[in-house]
């Protein structure tokens, strides 16, 4: 039964009752909902109650109020910064299934590429911001902005390579074996099997994957000053305004939260034989 069925099945009970399916999801729901009220609750209650400096510790309520005071330069710097991480992401996870298709096609290569594709995701690739800044201000001083897209690039790639090279090697040795013995080109391979199992990886790979271009084009930002949320979120902090910079952060966490829910949501219509992981069926 695929989950697509299953999703049905409560149509089919005797007397109309549904199975607890859609009931889990909404429960689910409103427990998230509840625990994120109830946290805010709490953050407030300790920041009155102890008499917490909003200019250090601010409250949900300080938040809020730098949040609108601080909204119309955030709605100007907000479009750069996403620019740079769709795109960055985008390239990422097409140069990562390529790459991913090349690789598990020739094994001889895949192999020897293996431990420097380990060893390279092993590197704190934030840290090498500096120098992929440096190394963009070559092309041009005036183009310190695309140092932002490689960064997006740069941190998402990996990853989602990783993920989809699980993704198409997860064949097992039955399979191989038929497809060996019905003499399967290398594309009816991935046609007709590689890409539909691999895709349960490649949608994993691809919600990470936004987060971290996110977080690799704000670090960009942040280090090389070009206007964005990045260079926005150092600037407040230097002014030691905390509930603005608290503010940028959550703005932050929505889109790329928002972003991830997306995915899922497009993976459960596009992997109907497959549950989805995050507030969707059990």
């Amino acid at each position: 039964m695929t989950a697509r069925d299953s999703r049905t099945l409560g149509s089919r009970v005797p007397g109309g009752g549904r199975i607890s399916i859609e009931n889990s999801r909404l429960t689910r729901w409103a427990l998230s909902g509840l625990g994120v009220i109830l946290l805010l609750v709490f953050w407030q209650a300790v920041a009155t109650l102890l008499g917490l400096d909003p200019q250090y510790f601010p409250s949900p309520i300080d938040v809020m109020d730098a949040l609108q005071r601080t909204w119309p330069t955030l709605t100007d710097a907000l479009p750069h910064t996403l620019a740079a991480a769709v795109v960055g992401y985008l390239i990422a996870l097409v140069l990562s299934i390529f790459t991913a298709m090349v690789l598990v096609a020739n094994e001889r290569l895949l192999n020897a590429l293996m431990p420097f594709i380990i060893g390279v995701n092993t590197v704190p690739r934030i840290a090498l911001t500096p120098l992929v800044i440096y190394w963009v201000g070559f092309i041009s001083l005036s183009a310190t902005f695309l140092a932002n897209y490689v960064m997006a690039v740069w941190v998402a790639f990996f990853p989602m390579l990783i993920a989809a090279l699980d993704g198409f090697k997860n064949i097992d040795e039955a399979t191989e074996n038929m497809l060996a013995m019905y003499g399967a080109t290398t594309w009816q391979e991935f046609k007709f099997v590689r890409l539909r199992k691999g895709l349960p990886f490649i949608f994993d790979g691809m919600k990470s994957g936004f987060i971290l271009a996110m977080i690799g084009t704000v670090v960009g930002e942040f280090v090389s000053g070009t206007f964005g949320i990045g260079s926005m979120a150092s600037s407040v902090i230097g002014q030691i305004a905390i509930g603005r910079a608290i503010a940028i952060v959550l703005v932050l966490g929505f889109i790329s939260s928002g972003v991830v829910f997306l995915i899922y949501q497009i993976e459960s219509q596009l992997i109907f034989w497959q549950e989805s992981s995050i507030m969707g069926e059990e």
